[in-house]
């Protein structure tokens, strides 16, 4: 009798070890596919990733040629691409109510700018207000109303890191001219607040890269109209379009985006 406990406990361990082995080589596929499904759902596009690469044990996991689509209604197929994307985690936070992300490192991204102030970006922006608008109460906001994902887990994002990127600018169907994006380095996202939920910190993130981005198409300013001047009347009735959207939008802007207000406001000074 004695034996057959001993034989039995030895399938159970046995099984249980061909469990988590498969789960642990599956990994990389369930979190593939989860990237893909909830991608879409925050950013409004579509989202595709080449290959995905983990290490649970070091808290490390990264994206090779992770590419998103644009919104609905703007000519490029992608809105960027980004050859490495790698994410480490303190694998001590993962039990805790706060996940510590050490850094996030975006590597030889291409970003497409469609619109002289990337308008495709600003509409990335809003689909991820609407989903990071979802992980708050109803009432949020109102006197005594209870903090937001109270009993849920929330993020913070010690370091964002942005290098060896560039940028195209898109107009009226075209690509008229690539530069550089110079390296960014973003860092304690969510800290202030003693963390974010993961839509907000989302949005705070894609918030400030667009503000860096918008700093290297200011800088830009006078190639990027001259480039739309070459389009000849299109080129003009696209400025000033952008003008008077852009002032629509930076009215709605809030504090948080006073650095963005001054970089795109800005570009019509010129």
């Amino acid at each position: 009798m004695k034996k057959i406990i001993i034989a039995l406990f030895l399938v159970v361990v046995i099984a249980l070890a061909g469990v988590l082995a498969t789960s642990y080589f599956m990994l990389d596929k369930i979190i593939h596919r989860g990237i893909e499904f909830i991608g879409p759902e925050a950013a409004g596009v579509s989202v595709k990733v080449n290959s995905v690469n983990i290490s649970p044990l070091s808290g490390t996991f990264g994206l090779n040629m992770l590419a998103l689509g644009n919104p609905e209604g703007f000519s490029a197929d992608r809105s960027f691409i980004v050859r490495d994307f790698s994410v480490k985690v303190d694998m001590s936070s993962l039990l805790k109510d706060v996940i510590i992300v050490e850094e996030v490192v975006i590597d030889g991204a291409s970003v497409t700018w469609e619109g002289f102030t990337g308008d495709n970006h600003r509409q990335i922006m809003r689909n991820i207000d609407n989903y990071a608008a979802g992980f708050k109460k109803p009432d949020e906001g109102k006197a005594g109303a209870p903090k937001a994902e109270e009993s849920g887990k929330k993020i913070i994002i010690k370091n964002v890191y942005l290098k060896n990127s560039s940028m195209d600018f898109v107009a009226a169907g075209r690509k008229l001219v690539t530069i550089p994006v110079p390296a960014l380095h973003l860092t304690d996202i969510g800290a202030k607040e003693g963390g974010e939920s993961p839509g907000e910190a989302i949005q705070q993130t894609y918030e400030q890269i667009y503000a860096a981005l918008a700093r290297s198409a200011n800088a830009n300013a006078r190639l990027f109209r001259e480039k739309l001047g070459e389009l000849g009347e299109i080129g003009s009735e696209l400025l000033e379009k952008a003008g008077e959207s852009t002032r629509g939008f930076l009215d709605k802007a809030g504090s948080r985006l006073d650095d963005l207000r001054k970089n795109i406001g800005e570009l019509f000074k010129k």
